[in-house]
């Protein structure tokens, strides 16, 4: 699953694409990645508007509309975004696609069909599911808010990092990467960890992110940015990652568990549980 990093990307490279493009036509051939509003409800709010900015709230892409309406968007596992300037053949992954007064088309494409639309208004869309509840990213939360939450809690911090609730944005990937960072085993309670601790994990996780966006982005399975741009940070992960059969750190072998059914790489020598 794309993960914010990644979904940061996406935008850039949406914007650069569709930002005040007038749209035309909106095409829908899987109904159901439409959750709420019918297909009518969509089209009336898109067809003849712009899309004059993109933003996110944790993993979710929000376009804004020159109108009153907010469209919001989920890649989920498979989401991908394709571009095309000139009028194609529907990829047959393609779920939805926007068609623009240039004649230039947007695809949503998912081969799981996971991915998700939410059509909502500008003076309630951060007030309502699907954001109602997104927290804040990492390096905007505050710890003291954020600690609290986890200072009663048996789950192993691996799990909690996962939880949009508390921090958005960190998925799989960026979870090791950042207890890797700040030695942390990933089953450690949570309630085990002082506040200082804590806020290190998070830093770490805010800061690797933003050290991914900068390099497009991680592709380990099949995330593509806007037109089968592949990321780079792959290349740059410390421990998350098949390939890495020891710790860079100490050399010590690398041990991957299950932690809630996720897939969870880490260095029993370097990280700790406490």
């Amino acid at each position: 699953m794309p993960e914010l990093a990644e979904v940061k990307v996406v935008i850039k490279a949406l914007k650069s694409k569709i930002l005040n493009k007038t749209i035309k036509e909106f095409i829908v051939v899987k109904p159901k990645i439409l959750k709420e509003n019918s297909i009518e409800d969509f089209k009336k709010a898109l067809i003849n508007n712009r899309i004059i900015d993109i933003v996110n709230k944790g993993k979710y892409i929000i376009f804004q509309l020159d109108s009153d309406d907010i469209v919001i968007s989920h890649l989920r596992m498979e989401g991908k975004y394709r571009f095309f300037d000139v009028p194609v053949v529907n990829h047959k992954h393609m779920m939805l696609k926007f068609i623009f007064e240039d004649k230039s088309e947007l695809q949503y494409l998912d081969s799981r069909m996971f991915g998700t639309y939410h059509l909502r208004n500008k003076s309630n869309y951060l007030t309502t599911e699907p954001l109602l509840n997104i927290a804040l990213e990492p390096l905007d939360t505050d710890i003291d808010s954020v600690y609290n939450k986890f200072a009663k809690l048996s789950t192993p911090i691996k799990t909690k990092l996962l939880d949009q609730s508390l921090i958005a944005g960190i998925g799989n990937i960026y979870a090791d990467e950042a207890l890797f960072a700040s030695k942390i085993h990933p089953l450690t309670p949570c309630k085990n960890l002082s506040k200082e601790q804590l806020s290190e994990i998070i830093k770490n996780a805010g800061l690797i992110m933003q050290a991914s966006f900068e390099k497009g982005g991680t592709t380990l399975f099949s995330y593509e940015s806007l037109n089968n741009q592949e990321g780079e940070f792959q290349n740059f992960l410390q421990i998350h990652h098949d390939k890495i059969k020891n710790c860079k750190l100490c050399n010590h072998s690398t041990t991957k568990i299950k932690v809630n059914q996720r897939g969870t790489y880490f260095c029993s020598n370097c990280q700790k549980m406490y």
